[in-house]
């Protein structure tokens, strides 16, 4: 009986990985797919010779993406501006804001320019 409790049968924990920053990657994202997608996503990855997590994380946070103005995305992007407003407002220096209202806010103007102005409207 006391072999059950001993040493031997306790479960060493492994040493997680860490990130250059020596922060702990151990959030999952999940997505779906079609079949057509996948293949093309997963040519993409082998094209480039990075492993699948690097490229994900590569992709959604380096990539360019084209936001279609709709309800739901106006809702979005007015309920971040209110926030950032909030934060603005209890304290003006910009730098103090939160990593993701500085993404939000970045994002936001980039759509902003996009839809309102930017090089690539002049043209049209």
């Amino acid at each position: 009986m006391g072999k059950i409790y001993g040493k031997t049968s306790v479960r060493r924990r492994k040493k997680k990985k860490r990130n250059e920053q020596n922060r702990l990657r151990n959030i999952i994202i999940n997505f779906r797919v079609s079949p057509k997608e996948k293949a093309v996503i997963d040519a993409r990855i082998i094209t480039s010779g990075m492993k699948k997590q690097d490229y994900y994380r590569q992709s959604c946070l380096f990539q360019k993406v084209l936001v279609k103005g709709n309800i739901r995305s106006f809702d979005a992007i007015r309920r971040s501006l209110r926030d950032i407003s909030e934060a603005v407002n209890r304290n003006p220096d910009l730098s103090k804001l939160s990593t993701e209202q500085q993404e939000s806010l970045k994002m936001i103007l980039q759509i902003l320019e996009y839809l309102f102005g930017g090089e690539q409207n002049q043209s049209r």
